[in-house]
Order: structure tokens, then sequence, then C-alpha cells
């Protein structure tokens, strides 16, 4: 099973203080000064903030990163004999497992 996390980097907080002038798309509110709770795309620390957000929520799933990748997970399986896998690049996702359900 595989699959791309849509708006990725926008489920992450922000890793450091950013503000930003609201714009024309805000109508009245335009000119406002903001401070950023989530990462966007094209912020320089983005990427590493969806990394740490993410591997932070499959830790709490009971996945460990493999010695030998840090973007390979292996999880043993409560529900049978052996393991499973998951290995993430950036916000794509592909789960190796009996029943990946």
């Amino acid at each position: 099973m595989s699959g791309d996390i849509g708006n990725a980097y926008c489920t992450a907080p922000c890793a450091e203080q950013i503000w930003s002038v609201t714009g024309d798309d805000f109508g009245p509110r335009k000119g406002l000064v903001v401070t950023l709770k989530r990462a966007l795309y094209g912020l320089k620390t983005a990427s590493a903030s969806f990394h740490k957000f993410f591997n932070n929520f499959l830790r709490e799933l009971g996945f460990e990163p493999s010695r030998v990748d840090q973007d390979l997970w292996i999880q043993e399986s409560d529900e049978y004999e052996g393991y499973d896998y998951l290995a993430t690049h950036v916000d794509d996702v592909i789960i190796v497992a009996k029943d990946p359900t």
C-alpha cells in the first residue's frame, strides 16, 4: 500500500516564529501583520518540521526507525508473527505488512 500525505507540511507546527503581512486575498484585512502557526510549502524549514512531526507520530503508533535507514520504520505486529514496515520519503509513504489496514 502506498500513498501521498496531502497538505503534509501544513500539518506540522512551525519550527520558528515567522511573521508575514496579509495580501490582497484577505480583503479588508489586507496589510495585517500575522504570525504563522503551521509550516507552509516554500519555507526553508517546512520539510524538517514535517519530518520531525511525522516521526513523532510514527513513534506514538509503536514504530521504531531502522538502524540502517532513518526513513524506514519497523513495528512488530501484535496480530500475527512478523513485522510491519513503513518507508517514508518527504510526504510519500509505502506500507508493507501482512494486513496494511
